[in-house]
């Protein structure tokens, strides 16, 4: 049996971190960004020995780099791994993002149960993932945000919107980043999610982007009951839909993820 010291003696955030121990391999800022800009998997904390827990994987959607999600390890269980799902130019539809991500978690973890995370145009693409992982009969934990399949398609991010989700300024020279904001946004055209086995949980922004009040948030709970065979819980968060994942938010986020039930296969 492990007690508290054993899990809080071994370095375990020794992926991208706002935090590392000293004990972790020396890496420069601009090596660390560099490989993750490139890289589809962010491991922000990941499995070891004393990480053992049900995975977690945060998918970025058109905020395509899931830097964001780093803060993420100050309020989950330090037993619990995660890892960032990042954009990359080769997928091109929801379906074809959901295979290559599944490739990737089940490299990490070839079975569950497993967590998902995902934000807007990765909330869908984290549905279709949900959604084969559970016909597996795999046990799935997943929580949307800011995620609706009746919303317009999302716009791609601006300079200001990635300074916002990622905490950085990147410089008004986006490029490659800008690119890949605007094909995840457009594979949300003519995407139609799939039933879903289970339930699922969806933090709905209370605010338009402008910061005005939504005048019917819990729409964005029925728009999603076609799709989902069990229930579908809604929280609604007084925030705009670009702030459900910046640092002052992340802990309520990870309070629903602790208290979402994790689903029967």
């Amino acid at each position: 049996m492990r007690t508290r010291d054993d899990l809080a003696d071994p370095p375990s955030t020794c992926g991208w971190t706002p935090d590392r121990p000293d004990v972790c391999p020396v890496e420069s800022d601009d090596e660390r960004a560099a490989s993750t800009a490139s890289d589809i998997v962010l491991p922000i904390r990941p499995r070891s020995t004393y990480v053992d827990g049900d995975p977690l994987f945060c998918l970025a959607g058109e905020a395509v780099l899931a830097w964001n999600y780093a803060s993420l390890v100050t309020h989950l269980d330090p037993r619990v791994p995660i890892y960032g799902l990042q954009a990359s130019p080769e997928p091109r539809t929801i379906r074809e993002y959901a295979t290559r991500y599944l490739t990737e978690i089940r490299r990490i973890a070839p079975h569950g149960p497993y967590q998902l995370l995902g934000w807007s145009a990765g909330g869908l693409v984290a549905h279709e993932i949900a959604v084969r992982l559970r016909e597996a009969g795999e046990h799935v934990r997943i929580v949307l945000l800011a995620t609706d399949p009746a919303a317009p398609t999302p716009a791609p991010l601006s300079v200001d919107g990635f300074a916002r989700l990622l905490g950085a300024d990147l410089g008004s020279d986006l490029g490659p980043l800008a690119d890949l904001s605007a094909m995840a946004a457009h594979m949300v055209t003519g995407h139609r999610p799939a039933w879903l086995p289970g339930d699922l949980t969806v933090c709905i922004a209370g605010r338009e982007p402008d910061g005005t009040d939504r005048l019917d948030p819990a729409a964005t709970v029925r728009n999603w009951r076609p799709y989902v065979e069990g229930p579908v819980t809604g929280y609604v968060i007084d925030a705009t839909p670009d702030e459900l994942t910046t640092p002052d938010l992340l802990p309520e986020i990870a309070r629903i993820l602790a208290t979402t039930p994790p689903a029967t296969c």
